[in-house]
């Protein structure tokens, strides 16, 4: 009998989702595997990561562990297609907890009643999430104890207007390959989105070039990815291997801080340009701003600063490029809000295409 496999993937990978199980169903020397679809964070063409079931029940126990969440129901806001959604249940699981599910789209008043009404004491959040609740002003029902932000870096302000809101978030550190969470701040300390403590089933080290590796029972055991033919490949790790990842990061005394991904320079003028860089930058001048590229005839790439408030933006990119050399000027605008996936994170492969397409103001600053 062929093994089952289980995959994940939103609803707009559907067929994509299925030509992958088509080609995993014809490989008969593979186990069970349970896959999420990821495009990454820059937004790449999707690969599909596997797992074996023991790994994602490493991951939740390890989680569970780190959190001493051995108690008290989950509250979930999160699609269950994404690793993020999908691993609340399985620590759910392995406490014999309840999952409480937030049906439709995300919206922070219910999100808060239905916390409230099912006596929720964990849950896991995206940054945009808890941006919400904060702009909201909605108080945290007393029954949480903690709230996991994933999927990206909530800004201090934000992170510490949600506590004095009562809402217990804490920053995590992870990636899909690592089926969730690598490292986490734990409830009941000061709000922290710099230092985090590792989880207890990870082993990490930082290589020659900086990049974090990482080794432990909840690592992938593969990765499907499209060839140009449209056929696709099949990658597996060997067991107890180490994983090198294209994250920068700081180790230090069992804590992990993360600089930036690897994937996101380009090159203007003849010179290496660190695109999160500057946007952690501009960030401090323009909330909720982002950093793209488009071609540019005589740079070869031009950056643009992209956001949904055009006043903040025109001033942030001027005193911006008075302040570094030329090739790391901004060169244009692109004003309107900007694309986020169902889990709220930054869309930036459409933001790219919009910005191609000229679906976005686009002005010379």
């Amino acid at each position: 009998m062929m093994p089952h496999h289980i995959l994940h993937a939103p609803p707009h990978l559907s067929g994509w989702c299925a030509r992958v199980n088509a080609f995993l169903g014809s490989r008969a020397d593979l186990p069970a595997m349970i896959g999420f679809a990821s495009s990454g964070s820059s937004g790449n063409p999707p690969k599909m990561i596997l797992f074996t079931p023991a790994a994602l029940r490493a991951s939740a126990r390890g989680a569970v562990e780190h959190l001493s969440a051995w108690q008290g129901d989950w509250c979930c806001p999160l699609p269950l297609y994404h690793v993020g959604g999908s691993m609340i249940a399985w620590r759910a699981r392995e406490t014999g907890a309840c999952v409480h599910e937030l049906p439709g789209k995300w919206d922070a008043d219910r999100y808060a009643a239905l916390v409230r009404q099912t006596g929720s004491v964990w849950s896991s959040l995206v940054p945009a999430q808890v941006v919400d609740l904060v702009r909201q002003g909605i108080e945290a029902p007393p029954c949480l104890r903690g709230i996991v932000v994933g999927g990206g870096r909530l800004e201090r302000e934000a992170g510490c207007a949600a506590r004095e809101l009562g809402w217990p978030v804490v920053q995590s550190y992870g990636m899909t390959e690592a089926a969730s969470q690598i490292a986490t701040a734990l409830p009941g300390e000061a709000f922290d989105n710099e230092w985090l403590p590792v989880l207890p089933h990870w082993k990490l080290r930082v290589e020659d070039d900086g990049l974090l590796a990482l080794s432990g029972p909840a690592l992938f055991d593969g990765i499907v990815t499209e060839n140009g033919d449209g056929g696709f490949s099949l990658s597996r790790n060997e067991p107890g291997m180490w994983w090198k990842s294209k994250d920068l990061v700081e180790l230090k005394d069992d804590k992990l801080r993360f600089v930036r991904r690897v994937d996101r320079l380009v090159k203007i003028l003849g010179e290496l340009v660190d695109l999160d860089a500057v946007e952690h930058e501009l960030h401090a001048m323009a909330v909720d701003a982002c950093v793209e590229t488009v071609q540019d005839e005589r740079a070869g790439v031009a950056l643009v600063l992209c956001g949904p408030q055009p006043e903040a933006l025109e001033q942030a990119a001027r005193q911006w490029n008075a302040s570094v050399p030329g090739y790391q000027r901004i060169r244009f605008l692109s004003c309107g809000e900007l694309p986020r996936n169902e889990m709220g994170k930054l869309s930036r492969a459409r933001l790219r295409a919009d910005i191609l397409n000229g679906l976005r103001q686009k002005t010379p600053v």
